[in-house]
């Protein structure tokens, strides 16, 4: 069905036939609901797309592909190079990947100790809410657990995690530190297994690109066949199943009429200025930095949902935090042409108890960009940082070598850029937003 709908879907519709939605009752109609089911979907499509070209080889120098059910190990701490379609990814740790398929019952995973080191295993469900394993959770320990999917039971013996859709992507992190620790963390990861039938193997493919046909809908009424009808949904089903890709239904782009072909399209073309506009609601904003609390859990916002998702989605909040700025301290988009500092108080560090860092990334891609050190992030575990006479410690953000030099120099793009600053296991002022980062301090020009 799938393979049909690749083939059949078609270009969206231009611009200019857009103008004639208004007017057409068939199209006004389609518009309505393709951009409800666009809004409600993107987590969904979004990661069956991620899963399709992850499973497949579907690039020169693609960093992860493997099978369903079979663990992929990033090799290397993430750089520009080596990023893949992660966006807005650390280099703090090693990243480990996995697309588990729990419907032919449970998959069992057993994770070696890892001891003081921290890391998470953070299982994301189709509606992209994460459930964690990891430092937080079992300290550290060798644990056997057994990943459940909906409806299923558990062997007994083994600590069980329910997931909510039987189609699961496992992003794992492991803390690295350049050098000889970074073989050590390669190790302990290679040594995580998970026992399930693995699905086939690895083969070329063309990338899939969902929104920019119909295709969308297509994977969309392939993952709501798949899950579980949620409770208070049944009526938002209802009304995806009157346009043709809702649970009840089988998506034929085909078979419909010109009036809703026209209309779903331009709801795809609509989509991405909806979310980037409306989607993001902060629960906390203090000295430029904004954070959401509710991220993790959206419940019914599906606009933050999938704000989250195209973000590049979220932990748990005990399991991790992550403040964004995009502005400094005149309220001006930070830029690449501009030198600022970020000065952290003696006593005002990030309060956490794992580790902490700051990333900045160009700002319309969410990607690493490079830089002439070769330096991704800054925080705790930076060699050299220099602090100051009473212990401040203050960073300096430009895209060339700063004045004071290298020491505590954070490399931005020559692009407009957003930062992020990583609080791993925040501590209560961190998660209920009494700690505020400090501003973004523009020096130059």
């Amino acid at each position: 069905m799938l393979s049909l709908a690749i083939a059949l879907a078609g270009a969206l519709p231009s611009v200019d036939e857009c103008r004639a939605v208004a007017g057409n009752p068939d199209a006004e109609l389609a518009h309505a609901i393709g951009l409800q089911a666009y809004v409600y979907g993107y987590p969904m499509v979004d990661l069956l797309k991620q899963r399709f070209n992850e499973t497949h080889r579907v690039a020169a120098g693609q960093p992860v592909a493997a099978p369903v059910n079979i663990l992929a190990i990033y090799p290397h701490l993430l750089t520009p190079e080596t990023q893949g379609q992660l966006r807005a990814a650390n280099a703090d740790t090693l990243y480990l990947n996995a697309w588990l398929d729990l419907s032919q019952g449970p998959v069992l995973l057993d994770v070696p100790a890892m001891g003081s080191r921290y890391y998470t295993l953070a299982f994301m469900d189709l509606y992209g809410r994460p459930v964690h394993i990891g430092t937080r959770t079992n300290d550290g320990a060798a644990t056997r657990y057994a990943l459940v999917g909906p409806g299923a039971g558990a062997p007994p013996g083994v600590e069980a995690i329910h997931l909510a859709t039987d189609t699961v992507w496992m992003l794992g992190r492991v803390l690295a530190i350049p050098g000889p620790d970074l073989e050590s963390a390669r190790e302990l990861s290679s040594a995580i297994r998970f026992d399930g039938p693995a699905g086939p193997p690895v083969s070329e493919a063309a990338p899939l690109r969902p929104t920019d046909s119909l295709l969308f809908y297509a994977m969309l009424n392939q993952a709501l066949r798949s899950v579980p009808l949620r409770e208070g949904e049944a009526g938002l089903m209802a009304l995806f199943d009157k346009a043709g890709f809702g649970p009840g239904s089988s998506f034929d782009p085909q078979a419909l009429p010109d009036g809703q072909k026209l209309g779903l399209g331009c709801a795809l073309r609509a989509g991405p200025g909806v979310l980037s506009q409306r989607g993001f609601r902060p629960t906390h904003v203090r000295n430029g930095w904004m954070w959401s609390s509710n991220m993790a859990d959206p419940g019914f916002d599906y606009l933050l949902r999938a704000e989250a998702a195209r973000g590049g989605y979220v932990n748990d909040p005990r399991e991790s935090i992550y403040p964004a700025a995009i502005t400094d301290d005149r309220g001006e988009p930070l830029q690449g042409d501009r030198r600022y500092r970020i000065r952290f108080a003696p006593d005002a560090l990030p309060p956490v108890d794992a580790f902490w860092s700051i990333t900045a990334y160009d700002r319309a891609t969410s990607q690493l960009v490079p830089n002439p050190i070769d330096r991704y992030n800054i925080g705790d575990r930076t060699p050299g940082l220099v602090y100051d006479a009473d212990g401040a410690l203050t960073l300096h953000l430009s895209s060339s070598e700063p004045p004071e030099g290298p020491a505590n120099w954070m490399p931005v793009p020559a692009t407009p850029f957003h930062l992020v600053l990583r609080m791993y296991l925040p501590r209560a002022q961190a998660l209920d937003g009494t700690y505020a980062p400090p501003r973004i301090e523009r020096i130059a020009p």
